[in-house]
């Protein structure tokens, strides 16, 4: 066969139409978990826990056995008999075994039971690893054998001593496809298999290898191929979701049988978690084919479900030992622990676009029919737009005496034709509403629709009415182009009995097929919106049937007219109704829009509408139908969640869904919006048993949130009904600290390591409060930024940090320069430059003689901004540090766009990097880093001369911390420099 063939087909991962249906079903229909079979290089005990006896063995127990003779002596007989605990001590648990996932035992076999002890000692006597688990009343104790050269046992210990390595290099991949890569180049370099692959599972069965790595010597030969659904038939698939690891040593090793065949009760072993299990003939027969050896297979599991494989291969036996396959199960569990993350974010993020598209749409629809009141008008002057937005060539609709169909796809009968014909594929038996999907009309005569001739898919969606109504959507044909691992084609052996089944293809050449009679598949988003269309259709029918505008109007009263969702009164009743009726399984959770005000201050109120609006759409697509959710006013929220035993922990995870709803920008007629959202969440009963205890409660968490910097949730505690009056106390006096002059501030010297002579200064604020004493920034900062006050304390500190360096100068003093930390809301701020330009002129200091520093939160939520503030501040003269850097998400990139001269590292590495080998790492890394872009190097947090001397020798220059000095008033400032400079130079 040539390097790529071609075939058109109708299936792009169905059966093979070479081969009877009857015979392809039976043989997905094998019971492959009760073959009985064992693989040869072990052996397996099944054990009756009640009584604790041996019922049944594997036959190849006498190859691995020493003097055991007959295979059925340990029948019936106390396992306590054949089997020891490590230390001979200790009982044997059978009780406690796992039903899934066999754990390894410290159990021996007792040799000597059939073998003197001194001829057990021999150079070939195997160590035996015990792996058990439970079968409901049988247990189950599988024997492997663990021997492994010295060399092999070298490689082995130093792949796990670098395992935290790997581990590491694994969640640093940048993106999926990387991430695959390197799972496989890892998982190779583990396993020492020679061809490591990827598989991932397609809706419809089939699969795809997404990365491959082989050893050398081995060509990559499968990446990117296809593989029918039939290689990996249905009950293959739900054994791999059971059990997530599987070993064969040997293909070409016989299998073992069970002695006795059946279990007393009569019943076959179900092989479901065995390690040992034996497999199929038609399984060997494929790996024969690929020319494998032996297999290890890891399951990948994202949600429950299989998303693929872990499939390594080996041109001769290999047994990996218990270590190797613990490690590739920890892997395999990252692996489907990463990808879940990233399928699920790319998935969600396309379809909440997709399914936000069709809800404004049909929301814009549904005014439409509510204002112009004629369905069939309507729909005609909107279905261009429906068309579109499904990627659909035909809509019909019949709802009651209402029917219609129309668009450019081609008809042959007339309406009530294609809706009768459409009609009897309806669910008759579904008495809810419904969605049903076809993408396959075209692949046979049986399945087209004679009235839509060119129709390869239909959306159908059904609702109970006085009669069954319903709409639906025809897609026009998609030719697909697909790559195969060889011609997906079986051939039929005949066995000695007579029977027949089948044989794998000999060939995985690449085969190319063209996937005819299928349209694009359809999406749950546009099933949704189908059903929702139907919804309104029907709906609004009703409305023109039956008192039209009573029914708006009681709607109106009882919801919000922005967003649609409920108002305050009718979320309030139905809360107050769930209470009374005694159900609190439920948690209430108030909402607000961070910094909204912003948004109708700059953009204006119609923008803020159309942002509210989204916003609502992007809660009620996470929510479930059972859930509430109501908008009080403004930007401000009400949600009710049920939840079966409400607990703060599964609230907070349940809020964070809706984190993740809003994370994605806003986007407002080509203007992007990145929002965040404040939530605090009150349980009943015990934060309330009325809706005003849960609000009141509520609303405090939500403050607290707020207080902690918003976009996060905060589960009401009682202690916030006491800290509240507390803070709002403190946030009124710092509202007066400035003109009280009650600020003040302090100064800590920057210190060269190489001279010992202080080069900078950082100045830092202090608030002395009249009746609470001194208070260092982290207990006020926090309340100053909440309350908008963090500017006017900024403008305080920069206008006395620069009249102090004018002093400085003034009294004839060194110069070094003062360094001045800003919030990010004085960075953003329109007029920073200007005013701090204007400040040293006005104090005739020069712009060298002051430094900026920033956290790396600013940059991380606005870089844009922090980049054109920061290089105006270059442009002006005035230098930029990064502080507390290590604290934060920043990366290499961010900084090599950001203008910045100095790298302050957060005196958390200081503190522990003596003590802790990765944090010593990481420091001597950031400075690396540092040196490395050219930037100054400033340590934090220097307490002893050990870290001094440390810093020095890994080409960190400058220190700050108590070593040298705390931070001092200006009076002192210039004493304590002259000391620590003499103190430095002894």
């Amino acid at each position: 066969m040539s390097a790529s063939k071609e075939r058109q087909s109708m299936s792009p991962g169905g059966r093979d139409d070479t081969i009877p249906a009857e015979l392809e079903k039976t043989c997905a229909q094998e019971a492959i978990h009760l073959l009985g079979t064992v693989q040869a290089y072990g052996f397996l005990m099944v054990v009756e826990v009640a009584s604790g006896c041996i019922v049944q063995v594997s036959a190849g127990i006498m190859r691995h056995w020493p003097g055991l003779a007959d295979a059925a002596a340990p029948l019936s007989r106390p396992l306590s008999e054949w089997v020891a605990t490590a230390d001979d001590t200790q009982a044997l648990d059978l009780d406690s075994l796992p039903a899934s996932r066999p754990v390894q035992l410290p159990w021996r076999p007792r040799f000597e039971l059939t073998q003197p002890q001194e001829e057990l000692a021999g150079p070939v006597s195997p160590q035996w690893e015990c792996l058990g688990h439970r079968r409901g009343e049988w247990a189950i104790i599988e024997w492997l054998p663990m021997l492994a050269s010295p060399d092999e046992q070298q490689r082995q210990n130093q792949v796990f001593a670098d395992f935290a390595g790997v581990i590491g290099r694994l969640r640093r991949s940048e993106d999926l496809d990387a991430f695959f890569r390197d799972s496989v180049r890892v998982i190779r370099e583990v396993s020492a298999f020679d061809r490591v692959m990827i598989y991932r599972f397609l809706s419809d069965g089939s699969g795809e290898v997404v990365a491959e790595h082989t050893a050398s010597g081995y060509q990559q030969k499968y990446l990117g191929l296809r593989f029918p659904a039939s290689d990996i038939p249905s009950q293959a698939r739900r054994l791999y979701l059971t059990n997530t690891l599987r070993v064969l040593a040997d293909v070409e090793a016989a299998m073992d049988g069970l002695v006795p065949p059946l279990l007393p009760n009569g019943e076959a072993l179900d092989q479901s978690h065995c390690m040992l299990r034996g497999l199929s003939e038609v399984h060997l027969a494929y790996l024969r084919n690929m020319g494998v050896r032996a297999t290890l297979t890891l399951s990948i599991v994202c949600d429950g479900k299989l998303w693929g494989l872990i499939a390594c291969h080996h041109h001769a036996p290999r047994t990996p030992p218990h270590q190797i396959r613990d490690g590739m199960r920890q892997i395999a569990e990252l692996l489907a622990e990463i990808a879940n993350m990233r399928i699920e974010a790319l998935s969600h993020l396309e379809a909440v676009g997709h399914r936000l598209r069709l809800d404004r749409l049909l929301n814009g629809l549904h005014q439409a029919l509510i204002q112009d009141g004629d369905i069939t008008t309507v729909l005609e002057l909107w279905l261009p737009r429906l068309l579109a937005a499904f990627n659909a060539s035909t809509l019909g609709v019949r709802i009651g005496t209402l029917a219609c169909v129309g668009g450019p796809g081609r008809r042959e009968g007339g309406t009530h034709q294609i809706l009768d014909e459409v009609g009897a594929r309806l669910g008759l038996q579904d008495q809810g509403p419904a969605v049903r999907m076809w993408d396959e009309l075209l692949t046979s005569k049986k399945r087209a629709l004679m009235f839509l001739p060119e129709a390869a898919g239909l959306l159908l969606a059904q609702r109970h009415d006085e009669d069954i109504i319903f709409c639906f959507l025809a897609r026009e044909e998609v030719v697909q182009q697909v790559h195969w691992g060889g011609e997906p084609v079986k051939h039929l052996v005949s066995l000695p009995d007579g029977r027949v089944r089948l044989e794998p293809r000999r060939s995985f050449t690449k085969w190319q097929q063209s996937v005819r009679g299928h349209s694009a598949p359809w999406q749950q988003a546009e099933a949704d919106a189908l059903q929702n269309l139907l919804r309104i259709l029907s709906e609004v029918n009703k409305l023109q049937m039956n008192r039209k505008m009573q029914e708006t109007l009681h709607w109106r009263a009882h919801h919000d007219h922005l967003t649609g969702l409920y108002n305050r009164r009718a979320m309030e009743d139905e809360v107050a109704r769930r209470l009374e009726d005694g159900q609190y399984n439920t948690a209430l959770m108030l909402l607000d829009l961070d910094h909204f005000k912003k948004i109708n201050d700059t953009y204006g109120h119609e923008t803020g509408d159309l942002v509210l609006q989204q916003l609502s759409l992007r809660l009620k697509a996470v929510m479930r139908e059972f859930d509430l959710l109501a908008r009080l006013g403004g930007d401000e929220f009400m949600l009710l969640l049920q939840i079966p035993h409400p607990n703060a922990a599964t609230a907070l995870t349940l809020a964070e869904r809706l984190h993740q709803a809003v994370a994605t920008p806003f986007d407002i007629k080509g203007q992007q919006f990145r929002l965040g959202i404040s939530i605090g969440i009150a349980i009943p009963p015990a934060h309330g048993r009325s809706v005003s205890e849960l609000l009141r409660h509520a609303d405090l968490a939500l403050y607290q949130a707020k207080s902690l910097g918003r976009s996060r949730s905060v589960v009401f505690e009682l202690a916030m009904a006491a800290s509240q009056r507390d803070y709002y106390l403190l946030e009124r006096d710092l509202d007066e600290a400035i003109e009280r002059n009650q600020l003040s501030l302090v100064f800590q010297p920057k210190v060269d390591l190489i001279s010992r002579k202080a080069v900078g200064l950082e100045a830092l604020v202090r608030w002395n409060h009249p009746t609470r004493g001194e208070n260092s920034p982290s207990a006020f900062i926090p309340i100053a930024e909440h309350s908008d006050q963090i500017i006017r304390i900024d403008r305080w500190v920069m206008r006395n940090a620069i009249a102090e360096q004018a002093q400085r100068h003034s009294d004839g003093l060194p110069k070094l320069p003062i360094a001045i930390n800003l919030s990010i809301a004085d960075i953003l701020s329109p007029n920073l430059v200007p005013y701090l330009t204007g400040l040293l002129a006005e104090y005739r200091v020069p712009p060298e003689a002051l430094e900026i520093e920033v956290t790396e939160s600013c940059f991380m939520r606005q870089l844009a901004e922090t980049r054109n503030v920061l290089r105006a501040l270059n442009d002006s003269g005035i230098s930029t540090s990064l502080d507390d850097f290590g604290t934060g998400f920043s990366s290499l990139s961010y900084l090599r766009q950001l203008p910045l001269q100095c790298l302050k590292i957060d005196q958390s590495f200081t503190h522990s990097m003596l003590q802790d080998p990765n944090a010593e790492k990481l420091t001597q890394a950031i400075v690396a880093m540092g040196n490395a872009l050219k930037m100054k190097i400033v340590a934090e947090g220097v307490e002893t001369r050990e870290q001094m001397n440390w810093l020095l020798a890994h080409g960190c220059h400058i220190g700050q911390g108590y070593y040298f000095s705390p931070p001092v008033p200006p009076g002192d400032l210039q004493q304590v420099i002259e000391r620590l400079e003499v103190r430095l130079s002894a």
